[in-house]
Protein backbone atom coordinates (compact mmCIF):
# COMPACT_ATOMS: atom_id res chain seq x y z
CA UNK A 1 0.00 0.00 0.00
CA UNK A 2 0.90 3.65 -0.78
CA UNK A 3 0.80 6.68 1.29
CA UNK A 4 0.18 10.01 -0.79
CA UNK A 5 0.71 13.56 0.94
CA UNK A 6 -0.58 16.85 -0.65
CA UNK A 7 1.00 19.63 1.43
CA UNK A 8 -0.53 22.83 0.48
CA UNK A 9 -0.03 26.44 1.78
CA UNK A 10 -2.30 26.05 4.33
CA UNK A 11 -3.40 22.20 5.24
CA UNK A 12 -1.85 18.82 5.09
CA UNK A 13 -4.11 15.73 3.49
CA UNK A 14 -2.98 12.43 3.22
CA UNK A 15 -4.46 9.28 1.56
CA UNK A 16 -3.76 5.61 1.77
CA UNK A 17 -4.33 3.67 -1.37
CA UNK A 18 -4.13 -0.49 -2.05
CA UNK A 19 -2.54 -1.67 -5.27
CA UNK A 20 -5.82 -1.11 -7.19
CA UNK A 21 -5.96 2.59 -6.24
CA UNK A 22 -8.56 2.45 -4.30
CA UNK A 23 -8.58 5.21 -1.26
CA UNK A 24 -8.69 3.04 2.07
CA UNK A 25 -7.72 6.03 4.46
CA UNK A 26 -7.54 9.58 4.59
CA UNK A 27 -7.17 12.41 6.77
CA UNK A 28 -5.99 16.31 6.81
CA UNK A 29 -5.13 19.16 9.66
CA UNK A 30 -3.39 22.17 9.72
CA UNK A 31 0.29 22.42 8.73
CA UNK A 32 0.77 23.94 12.30
CA UNK A 33 -0.17 20.34 13.42
CA UNK A 34 1.91 18.44 11.17
CA UNK A 35 3.74 16.62 14.42
CA UNK A 36 0.17 14.32 14.81
CA UNK A 37 0.73 12.95 11.19
CA UNK A 38 3.08 10.76 12.71
CA UNK A 39 0.80 9.20 15.45
CA UNK A 40 -1.94 9.12 12.38
CA UNK A 41 0.90 6.92 9.77
CA UNK A 42 1.73 4.66 12.22
CA UNK A 43 -2.03 3.53 12.46
CA UNK A 44 -1.48 2.38 8.97
CA UNK A 45 1.66 -0.56 8.62
CA UNK A 46 0.78 -1.97 6.14
CA UNK A 47 1.91 1.13 4.07
CA UNK A 48 5.32 0.68 2.33
CA UNK A 49 5.93 3.49 0.80
CA UNK A 50 5.17 7.09 0.14
CA UNK A 51 4.69 9.97 -2.54
CA UNK A 52 4.73 13.48 -1.47
CA UNK A 53 3.81 17.06 -3.51
CA UNK A 54 4.72 19.82 -1.13
CA UNK A 55 3.57 23.32 -1.73
CA UNK A 56 3.74 24.75 1.55
CA UNK A 57 7.72 25.87 1.83
CA UNK A 58 10.62 23.71 2.05
CA UNK A 59 10.55 23.64 5.90
CA UNK A 60 7.32 21.82 6.01
CA UNK A 61 9.05 19.30 3.23
CA UNK A 62 11.58 18.51 5.38
CA UNK A 63 8.91 18.16 8.95
CA UNK A 64 6.89 15.75 6.36
CA UNK A 65 10.38 13.92 5.11
CA UNK A 66 12.01 13.67 8.65
CA UNK A 67 8.41 11.99 9.42
CA UNK A 68 8.65 9.15 6.45
CA UNK A 69 12.07 8.79 7.48
CA UNK A 70 11.17 7.78 11.21
CA UNK A 71 8.25 5.31 10.21
CA UNK A 72 11.06 3.77 7.82
CA UNK A 73 8.77 4.91 4.72
CA UNK A 74 10.50 5.39 1.37
CA UNK A 75 9.68 8.85 -0.21
CA UNK A 76 9.12 10.43 -3.46
CA UNK A 77 8.42 13.84 -3.67
CA UNK A 78 6.73 14.96 -7.10
CA UNK A 79 7.79 18.18 -9.16
CA UNK A 80 5.79 18.88 -12.46
CA UNK A 81 7.43 16.92 -15.53
CA UNK A 82 7.08 17.73 -19.47
CA UNK A 83 4.72 14.40 -19.78
CA UNK A 84 3.18 12.02 -17.54
CA UNK A 85 0.34 9.97 -17.78
CA UNK A 86 -0.79 10.57 -20.71
CA UNK A 87 -0.59 14.60 -19.88
CA UNK A 88 1.68 17.26 -21.57
CA UNK A 89 3.09 20.72 -19.79
CA UNK A 90 2.31 23.30 -21.82
CA UNK A 91 4.49 25.54 -19.09
CA UNK A 92 7.53 27.32 -20.62
CA UNK A 93 9.11 26.18 -17.96
CA UNK A 94 7.12 22.94 -16.99
CA UNK A 95 9.02 22.90 -13.28
CA UNK A 96 7.54 25.94 -12.71
CA UNK A 97 4.08 24.80 -12.46
CA UNK A 98 2.84 23.67 -8.99
CA UNK A 99 3.05 19.73 -7.90
CA UNK A 100 -0.56 19.60 -6.25
CA UNK A 101 -1.59 21.20 -9.68
CA UNK A 102 0.38 18.70 -11.66
CA UNK A 103 -1.04 16.06 -9.88
CA UNK A 104 -4.72 17.49 -10.16
CA UNK A 105 -4.30 17.93 -13.91
CA UNK A 106 -3.01 13.99 -14.36
CA UNK A 107 -6.28 12.66 -12.46
CA UNK A 108 -8.22 14.77 -13.83
CA UNK A 109 -6.95 13.35 -17.68
CA UNK A 110 -7.47 9.82 -16.12
CA UNK A 111 -11.31 10.62 -15.24
CA UNK A 112 -12.20 12.37 -18.35
CA UNK A 113 -9.86 11.72 -21.51
CA UNK A 114 -11.16 14.56 -23.23
CA UNK A 115 -11.46 19.22 -22.99
CA UNK A 116 -11.48 19.61 -19.08
CA UNK A 117 -11.22 22.21 -16.77
CA UNK A 118 -9.45 21.53 -12.96
CA UNK A 119 -10.21 23.49 -10.50
CA UNK A 120 -9.15 23.65 -6.98
CA UNK A 121 -10.49 26.03 -4.58
CA UNK A 122 -8.12 26.13 -1.47
CA UNK A 123 -5.89 29.03 -0.20
CA UNK A 124 -6.04 30.31 -3.78
CA UNK A 125 -7.99 28.78 -6.43
CA UNK A 126 -6.38 27.65 -9.39
CA UNK A 127 -8.82 27.29 -12.68
CA UNK A 128 -6.39 24.72 -15.38
CA UNK A 129 -7.61 23.60 -18.89
CA UNK A 130 -6.97 20.58 -20.31
CA UNK A 131 -7.28 19.77 -23.96
CA UNK A 132 -9.09 16.87 -25.81
CA UNK A 133 -5.46 15.56 -26.38
CA UNK A 134 -4.34 15.73 -22.86
CA UNK A 135 -2.26 18.87 -23.07
CA UNK A 136 -2.06 21.51 -20.15
CA UNK A 137 -2.79 24.94 -22.09
CA UNK A 138 -2.27 26.66 -19.10
CA UNK A 139 -4.53 28.46 -16.14
CA UNK A 140 -5.58 31.70 -13.75
CA UNK A 141 -4.68 31.73 -10.11
CA UNK A 142 -6.41 34.22 -7.99
CA UNK A 143 -6.89 34.31 -4.34
CA UNK A 144 -8.92 31.87 -2.79
CA UNK A 145 -12.49 32.10 -0.97
CA UNK A 146 -11.07 33.15 2.78
CA UNK A 147 -7.94 35.24 1.33
CA UNK A 148 -10.90 37.69 -0.45
CA UNK A 149 -12.99 37.65 2.52
CA UNK A 150 -10.06 39.07 4.66
CA UNK A 151 -8.64 41.10 1.96
CA UNK A 152 -12.27 43.14 1.85
CA UNK A 153 -12.49 43.12 6.15
CA UNK A 154 -9.03 44.31 6.50
CA UNK A 155 -10.10 47.34 3.89
CA UNK A 156 -13.83 48.25 4.77
CA UNK A 157 -15.06 49.01 8.36
CA UNK A 158 -18.22 47.35 8.17
CA UNK A 159 -17.48 44.11 6.54
CA UNK A 160 -16.81 41.07 8.73
CA UNK A 161 -14.22 38.17 7.84
CA UNK A 162 -17.45 35.33 8.02
CA UNK A 163 -20.83 34.49 7.96
CA UNK A 164 -23.54 35.21 5.53
CA UNK A 165 -25.36 33.30 2.95
CA UNK A 166 -25.56 32.67 -0.65
CA UNK A 167 -28.46 34.54 -2.61
CA UNK A 168 -29.44 35.87 -6.11
CA UNK A 169 -30.39 38.90 -4.59
CA UNK A 170 -28.53 39.82 -1.13
CA UNK A 171 -30.10 41.97 1.29
CA UNK A 172 -27.89 42.16 4.11
CA UNK A 173 -24.00 42.60 3.62
CA UNK A 174 -22.82 39.25 4.91
CA UNK A 175 -24.84 37.94 2.34
CA UNK A 176 -23.31 40.40 0.19
CA UNK A 177 -20.08 39.47 0.65
CA UNK A 178 -20.58 35.67 0.65
CA UNK A 179 -22.37 36.09 -2.36
CA UNK A 180 -20.18 38.35 -4.32
CA UNK A 181 -17.03 36.55 -3.37
CA UNK A 182 -18.30 33.12 -4.77
CA UNK A 183 -19.93 35.12 -8.27
CA UNK A 184 -16.49 36.49 -8.58
CA UNK A 185 -14.60 32.81 -7.76
CA UNK A 186 -17.01 31.14 -9.92
CA UNK A 187 -16.43 33.55 -12.86
CA UNK A 188 -12.89 32.75 -13.03
CA UNK A 189 -13.86 29.07 -13.52
CA UNK A 190 -16.53 29.88 -15.99
CA UNK A 191 -14.20 32.37 -17.81
CA UNK A 192 -11.64 29.39 -18.79
CA UNK A 193 -14.56 27.01 -18.95
CA UNK A 194 -15.52 28.85 -21.93
CA UNK A 195 -12.68 29.58 -23.63
CA UNK A 196 -12.01 26.00 -23.69
CA UNK A 197 -14.94 25.17 -25.30
CA UNK A 198 -14.47 27.38 -27.96
CA UNK A 199 -11.20 26.41 -28.98
CA UNK A 200 -12.10 22.02 -28.03
CA UNK A 201 -15.52 22.96 -29.92
CA UNK A 202 -17.16 20.94 -27.44
CA UNK A 203 -18.41 21.05 -23.74
CA UNK A 204 -15.72 20.37 -21.56
CA UNK A 205 -16.02 18.96 -18.45
CA UNK A 206 -15.13 20.39 -15.03
CA UNK A 207 -13.92 18.70 -11.92
CA UNK A 208 -13.58 20.75 -8.57
CA UNK A 209 -11.54 19.77 -5.77
CA UNK A 210 -9.82 21.53 -3.05
CA UNK A 211 -11.29 22.32 0.89
CA UNK A 212 -13.97 25.37 -0.48
CA UNK A 213 -14.59 23.41 -3.46
CA UNK A 214 -18.38 22.71 -1.28
CA UNK A 215 -18.98 26.54 -1.60
CA UNK A 216 -18.26 26.83 -5.30
CA UNK A 217 -20.37 23.77 -6.30
CA UNK A 218 -23.52 25.41 -6.58
CA UNK A 219 -22.77 27.89 -8.75
CA UNK A 220 -20.80 25.88 -11.54
CA UNK A 221 -21.46 22.72 -13.56
CA UNK A 222 -18.68 20.80 -11.77
CA UNK A 223 -17.90 17.59 -10.41
CA UNK A 224 -16.83 17.55 -6.82
CA UNK A 225 -13.70 15.42 -6.61
CA UNK A 226 -12.52 16.19 -3.19
CA UNK A 227 -9.22 13.67 -3.37
CA UNK A 228 -8.51 15.09 -7.13
CA UNK A 229 -4.80 15.55 -6.29
CA UNK A 230 -4.38 12.54 -3.94
CA UNK A 231 -5.55 10.31 -7.29
CA UNK A 232 -3.08 12.29 -9.17
CA UNK A 233 -0.21 11.49 -6.79
CA UNK A 234 -1.05 7.75 -6.87
CA UNK A 235 -1.21 7.93 -10.84
CA UNK A 236 2.21 9.68 -10.95
CA UNK A 237 3.59 7.47 -8.47
CA UNK A 238 2.82 4.11 -10.10
CA UNK A 239 3.78 5.31 -13.65
CA UNK A 240 7.40 4.63 -12.34
CA UNK A 241 7.91 2.57 -10.02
Amino acid sequence: MMLAIDAGNSRTKWGVFDDAGRLLAQGGLDNADVALLERDWRACPQVRRAVLSCVGGEALAARLQEICAGLALPLRRIHAEVRACGVRNGYAEPQQLGSDRWAALVAGWQRVRGPCVVATAGTALTVDALSGQGEFLGGLIVPGYAMMRAALAGATAAVAPVGGALRDFPASTADAVHSGVLAALAGVVMRVHGSLAEREGAEPACLLAGGDAHLLAPLLPARVVPELVLHGLYLLENAVA
